[in-house]
Parts: structure tokens; sequence; C-alpha cells
């Protein structure tokens, strides 16, 4: 009889612990929601909770510093997609039309906007610039902007017109994320 209570006990002790835990992990998901959620809210940036989908990095972010940094390498990725995208429609353009040409601009200013990103506006958020920071992802985010004057200076429609769209959103949540990170001097009213 003492073992049937001892196994009854167990049993009973492990479905507490089990039921526990599984209210425990949506709470906490859903705080992980709610605070980026409530963070994305002080950007007045529409597209800044689209980041905890975009990258599961965020699903774990408990700071406004580890949101900029999740919001960073998405658009380190937008930058390093496009330049692989840049090459692979560069083939279908050969050098001297509209098109490759265009191509060509777009290029080099994504290959510069996924350098300064990917080595100076992450050391900059780690070293804790948050302005230099600010400044590289808005002057990133201009690749897009070079890219469609290329194709509109050809006269040509562009063939990354949606890609330079994901650029420009990518840049301009990770850096009005980055900007809640700025300490403003209080101001006299």
């Amino acid at each position: 009889m003492a073992m049937a209570t001892y196994a009854t006990t167990t049993t009973t002790m492990v479905l507490v612990v089990v039921l526990s835990i599984s209210t425990i992990v949506p709470a906490v998901a859903m705080a992980d929601a709610g605070f980026i959620a409530t963070t994305c809210s002080k950007t007045h940036n529409a597209k800044c909770v689209a980041v905890r989908t975009a990258n599961p990095d965020s699903a774990d972010v408990s700071t406004v510093s580890d949101l900029a940094g999740a919001a960073l390498d998405l658009a380190v990725a937008a930058a390093s997609d496009a330049g692989a995208l840049i090459n692979d429609r560069s083939s279908r353009y050969g050098g001297g039309t509209p098109e490759g040409d265009a191509l060509r601009a777009c290029s080099g200013a994504y290959f510069d906007a996924a350098n300064d990103l990917d080595i100076d506006a992450h050391d900059s958020l780690g070293s804790g610039d948050y302005a230099a920071a600010s400044r590289l992802v808005s002057g990133a985010g201009g690749a897009a902007d070079t890219c469609d004057a290329a194709f509109a200076a050809a006269k040509v429609s562009s063939v990354m017109a949606d890609v330079d769209q994901k650029m420009k959103d990518r840049c301009s949540v990770a850096r009005d994320l980055i900007n809640l990170l700025i300490k403003l001097p209080p101001t006299d009213n």
C-alpha cells in the first residue's frame, strides 16, 4: 500500500510540475511580445513589430538594445540578400544595357551598405555609440535610394523595387529602435 501511495504522489507531483511549466512558457512568450509591442509603439514605425516575426532571435529579447540588435541583423541580411540578388539579375542583363548599368550602381551601393551595417553599425551599437550607429543605419538605407535613382536615370523599370523597399523598411526600423537608446537631454518647457 505504501508503494501505491508513493507512485500516486510521484505521478501527481510530475503532473503539477508539467502543468506549471506549460502555463509559464506561454506567459513568458506573451511578455516578450508585449515588450516588443510596447517598445515598437515608442518608435511610431508601423513596420517595427514585424521584427519579431522576421527574426526568430527577437523572441528572446528583453531590452531595447537587444531588439535594436535584432533589427540591425535584419538590415544586414537585407543588404546581403540584395547583393546576391543583384549578382543573379546581372547575369540576365549584360553590361551596356540600361538595366545592367543600373544594377552596377546598385551593387556598389548595397556592398557599401552591407559593410557599414555589418561592421561599423554593429561595433557602434555594441560600444554604446548609438548616434553613430543611427547615422550608419540611415546612410545604409540610402543604398535603396541610390538603386532607385539609377533605374530612374536609366529610364527603365526597376528590377530591384521590392528589394529596395525591404531595405528601406529594415533600416528605418533599426534606426528608430537605435534612436530610442540615445539619451536626449531634458527640455525646459
